[in-house]
């Protein structure tokens, strides 16, 4: 039989899900601002591709950034580790 889900994992579980949810949309909300900004910005200059480019190189570093300064903060708060398991005495 499985073993019932207690709080305890299931409250990782959600905090899991919830930092994946996190990254993701600081990844994707820059590539987005700054690329719509880009491609505006080009079709009223109309210089095609050079704004577009930037807008991508901005919106990668700043992603990484964002996604860089999280992780640091995540490392130094110490990560939830898993429970120990007893040691079984080789007989």
């Amino acid at each position: 039989m499985s073993k019932p889900i207690d709080n305890k994992d299931n409250q990782k579980m959600w905090s899991a899900y919830q930092l994946a949810l996190n990254l993701g949309f600081m990844i994707v909300i820059p590539i987005i601002l700054f690329g719509v900004g880009g491609v505006l910005l080009d079709k009223y200059l109309d210089s095609f591709p050079i704004f577009v480019f930037i807008g991508f190189v901005l919106a990668m570093t700043s992603g990484l950034t964002v996604v860089y300064v999280k992780t640091k903060d995540l490392v130094v708060q110490g990560l939830p580790q898993p429970p120990k398991q007893p040691k079984q005495d080789k007989k």
